[in-house]
């Protein structure tokens, strides 16, 4: 330690007492505007269960019955984001990759994915996991496949 004939016999007193809030969240707490933190909602649906029951069901591009993955559907998702989990559909791991890697015209891809999961939806439906939140959202997310007229 560096000597020195200027030290404190009393350590220094921090300039403000509470330094776990700012002004803007004191004033927004006194005048009754701060709410509690809460997550934001998400903007697309997610239900790891309907995830897990299309992963159930067989391959919808060769049939094979086995370990399925979820695919999602490569329409309307970037930097990071999938879209909805309704719009899913069952794919062996072989299907997926393929799927995946590309290799077949844009418009093409997009109407497999539109019969994929129109055919996964009936799927559901027939195991009765279908609930009527899961038809109203259905109908909003599966729209911008209706307008390619796919």
């Amino acid at each position: 330690m560096w000597n020195s004939s200027l030290q404190r016999k009393t350590p220094m007193k921090r300039a403000k007492a509470d330094r776990a809030q700012g002004l803007g969240h004191k004033v927004a707490a006194a005048l009754n505007f701060l709410s509690p933190p809460e997550r934001k909602p998400e903007s697309v649906f997610r239900s790891r269960q309907h995830r897990m029951n299309v992963a159930a069901l067989a391959c919808v591009c060769c049939g094979r019955f086995g370990p399925s993955q979820c695919a999602h559907a490569n329409y309307g998702k970037g930097a990071g984001t999938k879209v909805s989990d309704l719009l899913t559909f069952p794919l062996c791991p072989e299907c997926h990759r393929d799927h995946d890697a590309g290799g077949m015209p844009r418009n093409l891809r997009r109407q497999k994915e539109s019969q994929y999961i129109l055919i996964t939806r009936m799927n559901i439906q027939s195991m009765g996991e279908w609930t009527p939140a899961m038809a109203e959202r259905f109908v909003i997310d599966f729209a911008p496949f209706e307008r390619l007229g796919i």
